[in-house]
């Protein structure tokens, strides 16, 4: 029997894997490719990685800046990353965020290929 998610870290933890399974879900062609350290999920180019933190699991997007208009729970202003920040599995497993993931694993469908 699985064991009960009990704490902060616990909850954080489900978050986490409930991020996972839906990246993996809208792109499970995606390899993984280590940048700065972090695990990004890439195809075409990098498209994003899932962190957590202390009170949180954030979601960075590569190219969020192209997703910002059409999903408002993206934050940030940088040139071209944007983030999600999930603090319950119900967030994570959300259609909005799902909606989200695709788009962002489709786009980078649409990428020419980056040259090394």
């Amino acid at each position: 029997m699985p064991k009960k998610a009990t704490g902060a870290a616990d909850l954080l933890a489900s978050v986490e894997h409930a991020a996972r399974a839906a990246v993996s879900a809208a792109g499970p062609h995606l390899v993984t490719r280590r940048r700065w350290g972090h695990d990004w999920r890439a195809g075409t180019d990098l498209v994003c990685l899932v962190g957590r933190f202390s009170s949180h699991v954030g979601v960075e997007f590569w190219r969020g800046s192209s997703l910002a208009p059409d999903h408002p729970m993206l934050e940030g202003t940088g040139k071209n990353l944007r983030h999600v920040k999930l603090r319950t599995v119900a967030e994570a497993r959300s259609a909005e965020f799902a909606s989200l993931v695709r788009a962002a694993v489709e786009l980078d469908g649409r990428s020419e290929p980056r040259r090394r």
